[in-house]
Parts: structure tokens; sequence; C-alpha cells
């Protein structure tokens, strides 16, 4: 039998080459060094990389699928009859006084016989919105062959004098035609100042002026607003109202601010002054505790009476009250 021979290079005798090398150098080399061996790092790059490879076609193929099987959903969806929109009473229809059901029908003709799931909804809804009684809309779609339509009607708040047609307006200054069968709820003041031909910017900041005035009259809870019958919001700087007293119509002028306390001293007073002045026309209210008070065309010298607010003394009419008047300074309005 051979003698033992360890495979460790170390328990190998050094021996020295012709060369004076160190031959243990190479008979370790010998060992260590195998023909046609990878590295290991190597080896684990490549198989990462078909790893990858795997991964991606797998990918590719769940992804196929996916798109095939929405493919067929959406084919489903759009050809079956059970999803078809058979006739306009499978339109359900909510929020609606004044808007009728014909011009809500008339939107959806051209889906009738189709599926459901190809009403183009945001399309369908912008039209909805053109009707000019409509503010907003939404439109949706219920299981399996019904549409949903909800609708917010606009709400007038008054009536727009334009020369000599008269319409309704809302808050955003849009003109509404009078429905067919009428108003369904409450009577509006008149506002004058409005042109119809103005732009709905325009329209809207006029509109803004007419409730801000409005609110601010009835700030103290008295509701007054009920007894305006006409504002006029021509000038910014100078509100007027028409509050309906019977049978006598007075215009007051109420500048920009302080209305409800201006309406309060006015209000005060207006019996006194209607006592005095059974012609009195229009009171201005823009000068503070000094009031402007107008009578009636035809009136003779009673056309200018000014009055003071909380004072006791009687207004003289036929004498000083004209000159006084107009040294008051009315021309400016």
């Amino acid at each position: 039998m051979p003698p033992y021979r360890s495979r460790n290079p170390k328990s190998f005798p050094a021996v020295s080459s012709e060369d004076g090398s160190d031959g243990a150098e190479e008979e370790e080399s010998r060992f260590l060094r195998r023909p046609g061996r990878i590295p290991p790092r190597r080896r684990l790059a490549q198989r990462g990389k078909w790893h990858r490879w795997l991964r991606i076609t797998a990918g590719v193929f769940v992804l196929a699928g996916v798109v095939a099987l929405g493919w067929e959903a959406r084919s489903f969806l759009r050809h079956d009859a059970r999803f078809f929109l058979n006739n306009v009473a499978d339109i359900e229809l909510q929020g609606n006084q004044i808007v009728t059901r014909s011009e809500i029908e008339r939107v959806f003709a051209q889906d009738i016989g189709h599926s459901v799931f190809t009403v183009p909804l945001a399309a369908r809804r912008a039209a909805i919105e053109e009707i000019p009684w409509v503010r907003s809309a939404t439109v949706m779609r219920l299981w399996p062959n019904r549409l949903r339509v909800a609708i917010v009607e606009r709400v007038p708040v008054a009536y727009l004098r334009d020369g000599n047609s008269i319409r309704l307006v809302d808050a955003d200054g849009v003109l509404l035609a009078m429905p067919p069968g009428g108003l369904p709820h409450g009577s509006y003041p008149v506002v004058t100042g409005v042109a119809g031909s103005a732009s709905a910017a325009a329209r809207a900041a006029k509109m803004q002026m007419y409730l801000q005035f409005m609110a601010a009259l009835d700030a103290g809870g008295g509701q007054i607003s009920q007894s305006v019958s006409e504002v006029n919001v021509r000038d910014p700087e100078d509100i007027r109202a028409i509050f309906a007293d019977g049978d006598s119509d007075i215009l007051v002028h109420f500048g920009s601010s302080d209305f409800l306390a201006r309406y309060q001293a006015f209000a005060a007073h207006r019996a006194e002054w209607l006592r005095q002045y059974p012609r009195l026309a229009s009171v201005d209210m823009r000068y503070g505790r000094q009031v402007v008070l107008d009578m009636a065309p035809g009136s003779g010298s009673e056309q200018h009476a000014p009055a003071t607010p909380g004072a006791t003394t009687t207004v003289d009419t036929a004498n000083s009250t004209a000159q006084h008047a107009q040294a008051a300074g009315k021309g400016g309005r």
C-alpha cells in the first residue's frame, strides 16, 4: 500500500525549482485551480438574470390576460341586451319642479335602445346643465339597465325689468323665462338698473349688490325685505328701494352702507312725514341726520322739504323748507 499523502499543500516539503522559484506556490496553485470552473459570483449573476427574464415574461402574460379579460367584459356590457336602455321610463329623475321630464328625456333620445354603459355621462350632464332652469346635475348608471338624473334647479330671487320686458333672475344673474305652469313658490321684488344685454359677470355683480342689500335689511330679524317692492342697483353708491305702504310707494335713497340703520330712521318717521306731506314721493337718507324729502310733481312749492329725524319741530314747507332743501345740495342726487 502506498503511504498516505496529505492533500494539504502545507504538508509537502518546500522544493526549489531549478531557476530558484518556490515549488510550494506551484503545487498550491495546481490544487486550487480547476480547468473550466465558473467563479461563484458570475454564476449567481447569470442565475439572477434568468430569474428577471422569467418574471418579466410571466408579467407580460398576466397583463395580456387581464387586458383580454377586460376587453371581453367591456364587450359583454356594451352589447348584451340585458343592459340596454329600453325606453325613457328607465330614466329616474329627481329634484325637478320647474324643469319638465320631457326636457330631460330629449337629452337621452339617442341612447334609447343602447347599453347604459355606452352612455357618455359627462356629456349628458353638460347637456342637461344647458337647460336654463338647471343649476347643476348629476347622471349615474343603475344596475342593470337604468339611469338616474338628479338636478338642482335655479332659484329666482327677483324680477328683472329691462326696458319693457320683465324676466326672472337668479342670484347668479341668469335670466329665466317664466315657466308655463307658473312659479310654484313665492313672489319677488323687481330689480332695475341691470341691463339684460350685459355680460353674465356684470349681471352677477349687480345681483350680489341686491342680495347684500336685502340681507342687511333682514339682519335685525324683522323680515323687512318682504315689504320691498323694487330695488334699483344702477348706481353702486346709491342703492334705491321702494317700499309699499298702503297706497303710497315711497322711494328711499340708501347710499352704499348702513342700510338697516337708515331704514329704521325712515320707518320711524314715515307715518309723520306722510301726514305732513301726502304727496311724498322719495326720501333721501344719505346725509346723516339731514333728510331730504321729495314731493310728487305738481305739488307747487312743496317739491322739496327737509326734515331732521328725531326733531320735534314741524317742518315749514311754505317758508324756509324749499330754500333749505336747495342749500342741502340735492343736485348731487
